[in-house]
């Protein structure tokens, strides 16, 4: 079992990477729980538990057993408060990312155009690029995270990634939260662009929305658009 299907990478190896970068991916988790009754959504966070994934199957490492049914919500990398001083993984959507997210999502998700039909569903949250593109810089350089992840995304194999992992997990809807907004050059485009090209539709199998850190930019209703 492995974090992804990305094999023998290097992230050392990226043309931009930066020394003390981390170098570990992170994998993705099962974060709560969400309970949907007609235009009711409960979010019910539980503690997180992360994923391995081997021949287009998927399993949790504590070995429990969830329900059948998953929404994937999507960013783009991690970020530097998800590693420890070592360049180790500790959790995603960590810091105030997390706290918004878990704080508004269910409230969010209810006013989406794409209707969710009734039932409970694992939130398992994930990274389109589960490596540190970023290479822990503060402040961040967005030039440089974006050079670096679409570098692994389109030159090794990171898309294809994306897609084996999502044929895994086969959610019932996925949500788009990449940075980038509507630039057609931008990372939450170029992921949408790929989850057409996987054949999901989107307002019926997957919706996009702003990066979970713009949220609380609250007097901008376009900023809770699902």
């Amino acid at each position: 079992m492995a974090v992804n299907y990305m094999k023998n990478f290097n992230m050392k190896k990226v043309r931009h990477y930066r020394d003390f970068g981390a170098i570990y991916p992170i994998p993705d988790e099962y974060v709560g729980e969400l309970k949907v009754n007609d235009k009711s959504l409960v979010f019910q966070i539980e503690p997180r538990d992360q994923i391995e994934y081997s021949d287009h199957n998927y399993s949790f490492r504590s070995n429990k057993t969830y329900e059948d049914k998953n929404i994937f919500v999507i960013l783009e990398s991690p970020h530097r408060f998800e590693f420890d001083a070592s360049g180790y993984p500790i959790a995603l959507m960590m810091g105030k990312t997390g706290q918004l997210f878990f704080e508004n999502f269910a409230n969010y998700l209810s006013q989406s155009q794409m209707k969710l039909t009734n039932g409970i569903y694992n939130v398992i949250c994930g990274n389109a690029v589960q490596y540190q593109t970023s290479c822990g810089l503060n402040p961040i350089d967005r030039l440089l995270r974006d050079q670096n992840w679409k570098e692994i995304y389109e030159e090794h194999g990171g898309e294809q990634d994306l897609k084996d992992r999502i044929f895994s997990i086969k959610p019932k809807y996925t949500i788009n939260l990449c940075t980038g907004g509507k630039n057609p050059e931008g990372l939450r485009s170029l992921v949408s662009n790929s989850l057409d090209n996987f054949g999901l539709k989107k307002g019926k199998h997957y919706t996009e929305g702003n990066h979970p850190s713009s949220w609380y930019i609250k007097s901008n209703d376009s900023n809770m658009i699902l």
